[in-house]
């Protein structure tokens, strides 16, 4: 393993970088999601893990849900965020806003489903 596969797998590790995720039933459903961040909230405790998931299939999708585990600054897991969206077009993009509680600075994405 060179030098520069150890930093990407270190860097997808610690959640610095993430690799679109791939979700659904087998060529039926598939959705892809985009990049993400957490957005800070002027209010203490009000933040929100913001992106994209795009339906990549060629059937409109009934139901799209992102999950993500929230980490402090220190990397210690403050808590999850998820949003939901129903009745996803072929190609349709959307922009989920999965509410953050807490002092969050950075999520990784742990699941994507869709039906």
């Amino acid at each position: 393993m060179n030098l520069r596969s150890i930093v990407l797998v270190l860097l997808l590790v610690f959640g610095f970088v993430s690799l679109p995720a791939f979700a659904g039933e087998p060529l039926k459903h598939r959705v892809r999601v985009g990049s993400f961040r957490v957005e800070r909230d002027v209010t203490p405790g009000r933040n929100k893990v913001v992106g994209t998931l795009t339906n990549i299939s060629h059937a409109p999708v009934h139901t799209a849900r992102v999950r993500f585990r929230l980490f402090d600054a220190k990397g210690r897991v403050v808590g999850q965020a998820a949003d939901e969206v129903h009745d996803l077009a072929p190609g349709q993009t959307w922009k989920f806003h999965a509410r953050a509680r807490g002092n969050v600075s950075r999520a990784r994405l742990v699941g994507v489903e869709a039906r």
